[in-house]
């Protein structure tokens, strides 16, 4: 791995850090965006680093807040989330490198219409949604978890949309981050596919960017931005839609 390489991908990791420590959101989706973007990996191996990675991060996000998640929404949103990770993940194996630019267009239309979702999302309702709206963002999440290890905006749009207070809503996403991302990882590991061989490269990659993820963790606990939340999202959301536009392009070229 060239330098410059490991730079883009520490740079990577911060910026995702940092930035789904105080919203509850984007971490996979910056680091997947920014990464395909750059062509620093291939779409498996940068799904395989976001995936250890993120388990970092939502670790230290909640420690002292186990007691906020809400365990009866996140249990329907895990019940279909689960099933649907193995079918998302061996279609990503199935399109393969032979059909990178597929891969990255596809990763680049998700993006785009993540960032819709997330701009168009509504207020908060006056009652729990339905039971079918946690199952229906579930197998989304599962199917995009599963291809990119990007499954947050479904969870994202349906829980933020719940009569909770904010550290009940981020932590409940927390929560069902670290169990889609154990079952993600267990996956890459029993069957790695075109990646086995660069396995133990990532793993250390991965050690290394862990320091940094549990760096720019705390920072965002101890030092958030003078910036309000819808701020902090409208940062996000510019770095997703330059992302996504210009791998759409690059899979149309």
């Amino acid at each position: 791995m060239e330098p410059w390489q490991l730079v883009a991908i520490m740079m990577s990791l911060a910026l995702a850090s940092y930035i789904q420590t105080l919203t509850g959101f984007a971490f996979g989706l910056i680091v997947m965006g920014l990464l395909a973007t750059l062509d620093v990996l291939p779409i498996e191996s940068a799904a395989l680093l976001c995936t250890l990675l993120g388990l970092f991060n939502n670790g230290m996000a909640m420690r002292g807040h186990w007691r906020e998640i809400n365990p009866r929404l996140a249990r329907r949103l895990l019940v279909t989330s689960l099933p649907m990770l193995p079918v998302g993940y061996f279609l990503a194996v199935w399109l393969g490198s032979e059909r990178a630019p597929l891969l990255g267009m596809l990763l680049g239309i998700v993006i785009l219409i993540a960032c819709l979702a997330l701009l168009a999302q509504p207020g908060p309702r006056a009652t729990t949604s339905p039971r079918w709206h946690f199952h229906t963002a579930g197998v989304l999440s599962g199917l995009m978890g599963g291809l990119f290890a990007a499954n947050g905006p479904p969870l994202v749009v349906v829980l933020y949309r719940q009569p909770m207070t904010l550290i009940a809503i981020r932590c409940t996403l927390f929560g069902v981050f670290i169990v889609t991302g154990i079952v993600r990882m267990g996956l890459s590991i029993a069957a790695p596919g075109r990646i086995g061989d660069t396995l133990p490269q990532l793993l250390l990659v991965g050690l290394s960017g862990a320091l940094v993820v549990m760096l720019f963790t705390e920072l965002a606990r101890r030092f958030p931005p003078p910036l309000s939340d819808n701020r902090l999202r409208q940062v996000a959301y510019a770095i997703l839609l330059v992302s996504s536009v210009n791998l759409i392009i690059k899979g149309l070229i």
